[in-house]
């Protein structure tokens, strides 16, 4: 059997190699400006290592390919999309879920870092709905609490057994 040691420089060599012979000979595809970019490195290599780390059932590789997917997926998006924006919660959203792999992959750590970051990239990306609501809460409560705080003082006063 092969050692698989060869399968990620192969193909890499192969890809650049296909890239550099296309372009000698003025051939193109559609979107070859878009998917020939830098992010499409750390695409490429993100998936070679997360499958290098679920085949081979190494939480290790699988971490490093499940971020560098992550982030040459959210600079792809960054760069194609005008609507995509940068914003520190995304970075902390592809972290957690290289945590969530690494756990998947063996099933002994990683969990807790991987829920507390969901967690903050979840109110970081919607803090302003979050405040929002409170908000409106806050606001609705308002009215509420004099006549809570009313009752409360009649029920003291008059029902409360000594």
């Amino acid at each position: 059997m092969k050692n698989n040691n060869n399968l990620f420089p192969g193909i890499i060599l192969i890809s650049v190699g296909l890239y550099f012979l296309l372009r000698q000979f003025n051939i193109s595809f559609p979107f070859s400006d878009t998917v020939f970019t830098w992010p499409s490195i750390l695409v490429v290599i993100g998936i070679v290592l997360a499958f290098q780390g679920f085949s081979n059932r190494d939480d290790t590789k699988m971490f490093s390919g499940s971020v560098l997917l992550g982030l040459g997926v959210f600079f792809h998006g960054a760069h194609t999309f005008s609507s995509w924006g940068y914003h520190w919660g995304y970075f902390t959203l592809i972290i957690s879920i290289a945590f969530f792999m690494k756990y998947f992959v063996h099933k002994k750590d990683g969990l807790t870092p991987a829920i507390v970051l969901l967690i903050i990239s979840g109110f970081a990306l919607y803090s302003d709905k979050v405040f929002s609501w409170l908000n409106n809460l806050t606001s609705s409560f308002d009215l509420i609490w004099p006549i809570a705080l009313v009752v409360v003082g009649i029920y003291v006063l008059f029902f409360k057994k000594r």
